[in-house]
Order: structure tokens, then C-alpha cells, then sequence
């Protein structure tokens, strides 16, 4: 299934190092800083051997675990591919985790060493802490440290990265992905949307994502090259877009919207993209907004960190994007109902997606092997997505099995918020939801029963900031004085909205 030239994830870079050593491979615009950094296939080779050599001075060997702690830039870029060359499995993580979300990871995926830009001494007395992720700082950093590195003749199965995903429990999940799991899916990906080494891939995704490393892998893979953003800018997009010539662009539905409630600016068509990919449904006079106002050829995908990316897409010409388009021809699937029989055609049930551990999707959760067994049975990954197909095998994404909020492409487990917030000295009992929101999919409600009649929100939101993740944090707090539950205990959430939303 993987191309026969490339058996490993550093072979990419070794390719093209030499192919078309003074190709543009990656160029990073830091939005906050207003500055640019570019890199050829040469000079982005060269640096990978420099980290090597960095990492392996830090005494991590082969098989030892990484955690990549840094904002998106070509310093992040270049630990990972560092990780890649010199079979160091990378944890790559959000850098804006709280302490009490980071050593949960750090603990979970047992690794070795963080790399960050903040001080995380409070998690691990292994940290390398860096004052800046420029090239210009990295030159010093990493100065003394020789720019080859020993070949390491890395396999198929093995394990390349752990990424941590929100799921049904409590707690997120790490992902382990292969070699195998990249390689398959990055060569999937380019023949559906015939990539080329003319290609220039925006992202603006986060690169601790699967989605941006896969779209990365992607255009890499092909020659092309890409470009990065520190962050998502509304008003920056089609600019860069124009001054870099991009061709491809990955969008979530939530950006998609803010870029049509943008001004209008003359950059808006004065560009090259052939193409955008995005996650998550937008509505149908979205769509029409979106065809009459850039005329840009966009289609809706669908992946999961589980499957180290992409599951289905729609086609590039024809589309039905309020679908998410046909599942790629890597893999066989299933629709079951309640009654785990498979359904006809606009009946809805679980998506299932056929493969092999370690080769079509991932190896498993780390250090979980019940939560594993779980999801992958007989060879397929109960993706936990509630679905239809329609007569042509167009994929409907309806609901989530499970109380997971999927908000601007980050899956939210309910329960993992509403486990923190029963620590509050002030909450007696809560309940999380979600509610659909025009802009970012959802916003996050916390239903709360108060310890004291005298409450203060303002301590509650206090103590979130302390012990989530900004984007987890509950935009509103209701106080009530109970909560529905049936004849079992269970809060039925669905009233609580009824009543009160």
C-alpha cells in the first residue's frame, strides 16, 4: 500500500535532500512576531541530523519518547523529523496545555524528555527549555552538534508518533501511530487529491494535530512544499496565500465561517488555490456564500487520530459536501445499527472502518489495552461516529456515540470537564453540554449545583483557567438546583437543554 521508494517517514526528506536539494521545502510566517523563515530540502536534512545528534546527547536512544511541547514553527518541525530520522517516538502536544493536562500526557505516554518554551521543571526534571523558536536561535542552540546523521534502517510497524485524543472516557487517550500508519495514508491522500510537487500546502493547523501532520507528510512526500502559519488569521489568509502562491489550503468549518464574515479585500481571488480540504459540516447557503463570494473549489473531509488521519473525502469535481464524502479506497467499511445489523441506505448507525492495527490505522491506545479491544474488534475501528449513506456510498456525519463535543476541530470530552469542575470547592454537582454554535460548532454550557448559596462565578472560571485548556473552558455557567436523571441516576442532559437552553 506504501510506495515502494519510501519504507520509512525520513526516507521523504533524504529523497528530496537530494533530488531537488534547493527547493523551498517549508516556509513558516510567525502572525504575532511579523516575521518569515524559509527552508530548502538541503538545509531542512541537514537540521534533522543537528537535532539527531542533539537528542541522542540527551541520551534518548531508540524507541525513547519525546514530548514536543512547542507553538507550530520550523523549530517544532524540526524535533519531529529529528524524531522521525532517529526512531525517537514523538508526543507531540498542545503547547498551551495546563501542567495538570501536560503530566497527565507526560505520565500516560511514559516519556523521557519534554522539549518546550516554558519552564515545565513542576512536571519532569527533564526538560529542554528553549528562550525562542526561531532558526536564528536554533543556529546557537545547536551549533556544536554535526549536521550528518547515521542511517537507522527503521521498519514499517515501527511506532512513530503518540498524539493525545479526547474520546469516551474521561481522559484522553494516546494514539500510537507507525511508520506503516503514515506512509499508508499520506499515499492515499496524494492520489485522491493528485498532489504534486508544484503544490504548495497552507497550514494553519495546529502541527500536534493528525491533520496537520498527515497534510504535512502529504505534500512532502511529492516534492511539493509548504507553508505554515503560527496561527490562523482571518485577515491574513488570502494575503499570504497570494504572496506565497499556494495551491492547497486545510481549513476547519469554524474558519471557513470566519472567513466569509470577513470584509471583502482584493486579495480574496488574486491567488492560486486549486483547493481546500475541510473538517466538519458547513450548511448548504454557507456553501453558496462560499462559491459566490472566492470561487474556490472546496471539499469536505473526514479522518480521526485512530486512523492517523483522512477516512473519507469527496471527490474533487462533483462533491456532495454537506456529505463527508466516500471512504478511501485503503479501506473497506460498515454501517451498523442498534441492533448490529448493517443498514440500508439512510438509516443511521456506527461507522466502521475495516484495516490492520499498526498498518491502516493505529497500533492502539497506550497503555490501555482494554480501551483498545474496544474500539478495534475483528479488525475494525468502531469510530464511535454515528452515520448514513446515501444510494451512491456518500457518507452523513450525524452525531457522536459518545458525549464528545467536536469544537474548531478539537474533540472535547464532557466528562473530563465535568470532572474537573466537581473538584471546585464551590460545585456541589455539574453537568457539561454542547451546544451548536454558527461560528465554532459548538459552545461548551456547564450546568452547575452549588455547594453555597453565595456562589461566585467569576472563582469557578478561575479555576477552570488554572485547570483546562483555554478552547475546554464552559463559555456559560447555569446555576440550577437539580438535575433530571432516570429512574437509574443518569443526567438526562437533553432536558437540562430542553429547560433551560
Amino acid at each position: 500500500m506504501y510506495s515502494s521508494r519510501i519504507s520509512n517517514i525520513d526516507q521523504i526528506i533524504k529523497l528530496y535532500s537530494k533530488q531537488n536539494p534547493n527547493k523551498i521545502c517549508l516556509i513558516y510566517e510567525n502572525i504575532d512576531l511579523g516575521y518569515s523563515e524559509q527552508l530548502t530540502y538541503k538545509e531542512f536534512d541537514k537540521y534533522i541530523s543537528k537535532a539527531s545528534n542533539f537528542l541522542i546527547a540527551k541520551k534518548l536512544k531508540l524507541k525513547s519518547k519525546l514530548m514536543i511541547s512547542l507553538p507550530n514553527s520550523l523549530v517544532h518541525l524540526i524535533f519531529l523529523f529529528a524524531c522521525f530520522r532517529s526512531g525517537i517516538i514523538a508526543v507531540t502536544v498542545n503547547p498551551n496545555l495546563t501542567d495538570r493536562e501536560l503530566k497527565y500526557q507526560f505520565n500516560k505516554s511514559k516519556s523521557d524528555l519534554i522539549i518546550s518554551i516554558d519552564d515545565k521543571s513542576q512536571i519532569t526534571k527533564n526538560n529542554i527549555l528553549l528562550n525562542d523558536i526561531s532558526l536564528n536561535y536554533l543556529d546557537d542552540f545547536l551549533d556544536r552538534f554535526d549536521s550528518t546523521y547515521p542511517e537507522i534502517k527503521l521498519k514499517g510497524e515501527d511506532e512513530a508518533s503518540i498524539l493525545f485524543t479526547s474520546g469516551t472516557t474521561n481522559l484522553p487517550k494516546g494514539v500510537i501511530s507507525t511508520q506503516y500508519s503514515y506512509l499508508n495514508k499520506i499515499l492515499n491522500v496524494t492520489a485522491h487529491l493528485k498532489m504534486n510537487s508544484e503544490d504548495r500546502h497552507y497550514l494553519t493547523l495546529p502541527i500536534f494535530h493528525t491533520n496537520g501532520q498527515y497534510s504535512l507528510l502529504a505534500i512532502m512526500s511529492v516534492g511539493g512544499s509548504a507553508l505554515i502559519t503560527s496561527k490562523f488569521s482571518t485577515s491574513n489568509y488570502f494575503k499570504l496565500a497570494r504572496k506565497h502562491k499556494v495551491t492547497l489550503s486545510t481549513l476547519f468549518a469554524s474558519t471557513i465561517r470566519m472567513l466569509l464574515m470577513y470584509k471583502k479585500s482584493k486579495y480574496d481571488k488574486e491567488h492560486n488555490i486549486r483547493l481546500i480540504m475541510y473538517a466538519q459540516s458547513v450548511s448548504q447557503l454557507e456553501l453558496d456564500e462560499w462559491n459566490s463570494k472566492f470561487n474556490i473549489n472546496i471539499i469536505q473531509i473526514y479522518g480521526m487520530s485512530e486512523t492517523t488521519g483522512m477516512i473519507s473525502a469527496n471527490p474533487l469535481t462533483n462533491n456532495r459536501n454537506l456529505s463527508m464524502g466516500k471512504v478511501l479506497p485503503m479501506y473497506d467499511y460498515k454501517i451498523l445499527n442498534n441492533q448490529r445489523q448493517l443498514t440500508k441506505s439512510y438509516e443511521i448507525g456506527e461507522l466502521l472502518i475495516k484495516g490492520e492495527k499498526g498498518i491502516s490505522f493505529m497500533k492502539g491506545y497506550i497503555d490501555d489495552k482494554a480501551s483498545t479491544n474496544d474500539v478495534i474488534i475483528n479488525n475494525y475501528l468502531h469510530t464511535g461516529d454515528m452515520v448514513y449513506k446515501d444510494d451512491d456510498d456518500y457518507i452523513y456525519f450525524v452525531d457522536r456515540k459518545n458525549d464528545v463535543i467536536k469544537r474548531s476541530g478539537e474533540n472535547i470530552s464532557t466528562v473530563e470537564i465535568e470532572n474537573v469542575l466537581i473538584n471546585c470547592k464551590h460545585v456541589k454537582n455539574v453537568s457539561v453540554v454542547g451546544i451548536p454554535d454558527k461560528i465554532m460548532d459548538y459552545t461548551i454550557v456547564a450546568f452547575i449545583i452549588p455547594n453555597d448559596t453565595n456562589i461566585d462565578i467569576n472563582d469557578i472560571k478561575e479555576f477552570c483557567r488554572i485547570n483546562l485548556i483555554p478552547y475546554k473552558i464552559p463559555e456559560k455557567f447555569l446555576i440550577v438546583d437539580s438535575f433530571p436523571t432516570t429512574s437509574v441516576g443518569k443526567i438526562q442532559k437533553y432536558k437540562l437543554i430542553e429547560e433551560y437552553l
